[in-house]
């Protein structure tokens, strides 16, 4: 006999429907899986014959072929177990055919007949609605992210027999339900009214908030580097739903989201350490999967001590500041994720950290030189504002003066994220810093001395056509922290004071 079901294969943050084709027939007893599978798609089989056999369905000596369709796609995963499975059911006679038409399936199963989870159900399920499918069984403990998606039931289950029994009894229980979706903009770092003096410092976080523009803070051990960058996804706007949408998926597919959890809520803040290789921060793998600037896509990825990284794990990141998107090629297939994140880097003066003070550097002009050109001048290049954090004196860190909270500021971030919205409806964009250079002027409305002031600097620094589009993009995000519809030239002149060449 023979029985079809669909299942999903996950590529990218979208997922591809797969048909579980299962034959049960005479002949030597076997069991066959064909379709172009992975090591652990294969060992299916083996997964399979034992969970049915403590779930009291015995396989009879019989030939069973499996077939995963289309054949020309790599498959991997575990996600196939329980379409499998079921498939065999069905062969049997176990379990209807017909009462199946119209269902999704995806798990994995234990050797005792238990479905465990699996990551990449939000995509799959969405791969099940655009594909017409009624309803979807997946683990217990993946319901919850599944039920995001509108239009399709989704059904947890916790084993392979109250699988067979969602189909065999009438009450076949009842879909899940997600969490409600509501975004927050808290930092659980802290606020920013715990930053005592640094006043250059946050101005320049605020210009790069509002605009997602890039941001490299240079100066001393303990001047608040790190301590600044860990707040800036508190004065981010909340999440919309399709960010957090997109953010999920990608999270989903890395299977970071917890058991039970339901959408994304707060901005990403992503820190990872100076060793980590080109693919753990790019993605990669046998199977391609989303990397640190994936997962960091609508927060903030945060690199500290930035020369200390790998030369290429810094280099990688020059396609996905420019496109907002990476493609991870790799053997057995390739995939594209979302980058749409603000990259906030720190770094020291020198090797010891206290150049320009001599009275505690002993770096030599050689050492600092070397240590510079550890970034490159076209990832330099891609950051739009590059301050140095001065140490504050100890009477300054015990002002008793209240600093601005992250929520003042974040009102003034919204205000200009606002500006931002209005002036590129329609567009394929929605940032400053997003714009592309033959835009610039039509859109950001310079005023003649504005444009007199950066020629001028240009000129002087003769800095690259992308530093000169990108100091108009600061430019315009600072007048539209100011509520100005033109940039005028004090918005350009602060502007190239971010800009440390």
């Amino acid at each position: 006999m023979f029985c079809s079901l669909d299942s999903f294969a996950v590529n990218g943050i979208d997922a591809l429907r797969i048909r579980v084709e299962v034959d049960v027939g005479n002949g030597l007893p076997c069991f066959d899986m064909v379709g172009y599978l992975a090591s652990e798609v294969r060992e299916a089989k083996e997964r399979v014959r034992v969970a049915l056999k403590n779930s009291s369905y015995p396989i009879p000596a019989k030939r069973i072929t499996v077939n995963l369709s289309p054949a020309d796609e790599r498959k991997g995963g575990t996600g196939f177990d329980l379409a499998i499975a079921l498939g065999i059911l069905c062969d049997l006679e176990v379990i209807p055919p017909e009462l199946m038409e119209g269902y999704g399936f995806l798990g994995e199963l234990g050797l005792d007949g238990s479905i465990r989870s699996v990551p990449g159900v939000l995509p799959c399920v969405y791969a099940a609605k655009q594909a017409g499918l009624r309803a979807v069984l997946v683990p217990s403990e993946n319901a919850a992210e599944g039920a995001l998606v509108e239009g399709v039931r989704v059904y947890g289950v916790r084993s392979l027999t109250e699988a067979a029994e969602h189909f065999l009894c009438e009450n076949g229980g009842e879909p899940a339900q997600t969490p409600p979706w509501e975004p927050s903009h808290e930092s659980p770092d802290g606020d920013f009214s715990d930053i005592r003096g640094q006043f250059l410092a946050k101005r320049a976080a605020e210009i790069a908030v509002a605009g997602m523009h890039n941001l490299l803070l240079c100066g001393p051990p303990g001047a608040g580097k790190t301590m600044l960058a860990k707040r800036l996804p508190g004065i981010m706007p909340e999440l919309t739903f399709a960010e957090s949408m997109e953010i999920t998926k990608v999270y989903s597919v890395a299977g970071l989201i917890p058991p039970g959890g339901g959408m994304v809520q707060n901005r990403p803040f992503r820190a990872p350490h100076h060793t980590v290789t080109v693919p753990a921060l790019a993605g990669g793998g046998r199977f391609p999967m989303p990397g640190e600037v994936s997962l960091a896509s609508g927060g903030v990825l945060f690199l500290d001590e930035l020369p200390e990284f790998q030369r290429g794990s810094i280099e990688v990141l020059r396609q996905p500041l420019e496109d907002r998107r990476i493609r991870v090629a790799r053997l057995n297939g390739s995939a594209e994720y979302p980058a749409k994140f603000m990259l906030v880097a720190a770094m020291n003066p020198c090797p010891c950290g206290y150049y320009p003070d001599r009275n505690r550097c002993r770096c030599t002009q050689e050492q600092r030189i070397r240590y510079e050109a550890k970034v490159s001048r076209p990832i330099l290049d891609r950051i739009d504002l590059r301050i140095n954090v001065e140490s504050l004196p100890p009477g300054d860190l015990i002002d008793t003066v209240p600093a601005e909270s992250s929520e003042q500021i974040r009102r003034r971030v919204e205000v200009a994220r606002k500006h931002q919205e209005l002036r590129f409806e329609g567009r394929p964009y929605r940032y400053n810093s997003e714009v592309p250079g033959r835009e610039i002027d039509a859109l950001f409305r310079p005023e003649p001395s504005a444009k007199k002031e950066a020629a001028s600097y240009a000129e002087r620094s003769q800095c690259s056509a992308r530093g000169y589009h990108r100091l108009w993009k600061v430019a315009r995000t600072i007048a539209d922290l100011a509520n100005s519809d033109t940039i005028t030239k004090e918005h350009v002149a602060e502007a190239i004071g971010y800009r440390t060449d």
